[in-house]
């Protein structure tokens, strides 16, 4: 399948804000981060609007959407009420720590944002599972959209504390960013190894050997595509794109400004250059997931 780059920028921006917003609550609920709550509820709608523009230049029509929404279960429609509830929460956010006396939202907001920073990827994760694509069809893409929000919610939520001088946020949103970073290493291989061996789900009994509406376009390598990604064509993005700059460097800065305990400009010129080798690895493995994205065409 050829990459869809508005869908790969969506997933890739809404990871970002629900992240930011998940570790802004996390701070909230443990009484820190005072200081970066604007910059980080403006960051998490930015991006969020952003991903959702992003989406629509997908769509040749794009006022047949409301099309889609009159199935409410269907992947289009979880993901608009994802986002609306995720700007809900946002404006809620907002208002209750404009309300408080000490500036600072109350815990409950804490959690209602890490609940909605970290569901949103989740339920656009779930949205992409179908069984026409078997590289898909499973709960590693969502646990793939989770911790990658994690990881790059921290580092951005890293760059927001430095550059606002949030002090007692630093330490927290580096330690979340490198627990996401570990995270995503774990699921990321573990993906690429079931997809590897996924060649045996093409199974004879579905007969998928060519589309007959092209006879002349020949049979589909399958174990030559799901193989691609350890030894093959994709191997580069993914060994040096998607783990060594993607997730390696971004793990070791991390590491290294909280051995250091980096603070102001120099946290965030240690989380930004963190930041984006982690948006090129997100960027060349959801390439990756396209590439290797089979379709069952019996079933398609």
């Amino acid at each position: 399948m050829h990459p869809e780059w508005p869908l790969i920028l969506f997933t890739f921006f809404l990871c970002v804000a629900g992240g930011t917003l998940a570790v802004q609550g996390l701070l909230c609920v443990l009484g820190k981060g005072k200081k970066m709550q604007i910059a980080s509820l403006a960051v998490s709608l930015a991006t969020l609007a952003v991903g959702g523009i992003a989406v629509f230049m997908h769509l040749q029509h794009w006022e047949r959407i409301f099309n889609g929404f009159g199935h409410i279960t269907s992947g289009i429609t979880l993901e608009f009420i994802g986002c609306i509830v995720f700007a809900v929460v946002l404006v809620l956010y907002f208002l209750m720590m404009r309300r408080s006396e000490d500036g600072m939202a109350p815990k409950w907001c804490g959690v209602l944002a890490i609940v909605v920073g970290l569901g949103l990827p989740a339920v656009t994760g779930d949205s992409y599972l179908m069984e026409a694509l078997p590289s898909w069809d499973t709960p590693l893409l969502i646990a793939y959209y989770v911790v990658n929000a994690v990881f790059m919610g921290g580092l951005t939520a890293t760059v927001v504390a430095g550059v606002t001088g949030a002090d007692d946020a630093q330490e927290l949103a580096l330690k979340a960013s490198l627990a996401g970073g570990v995270l995503q290493l774990a699921v990321v291989l573990v993906y690429a190894l079931v997809i590897n061996g996924s060649a045996g789900l093409y199974s004879a009994e579905i007969q998928y050997y060519f589309d007959p509406t092209l006879p002349d376009v020949a049979m589909v390598d399958r174990a030559g595509i799901v193989g691609s990604i350890l030894a093959g064509s994709q191997a580069v993005a993914f060994w040096l794109g998607a783990i060594a700059v993607g997730i390696a460097a971004p793990v070791a800065l991390t590491w290294l400004a909280l051995r250091q305990k980096a603070a102001g400009t120099k946290l965030a010129g240690y989380a930004g250059a963190a930041l984006a080798c982690c948006a090129v690895g997100g960027i060349c493995w959801r390439v990756i997931l396209y590439v290797v994205a089979i379709s069952v065409f019996a079933l398609y």
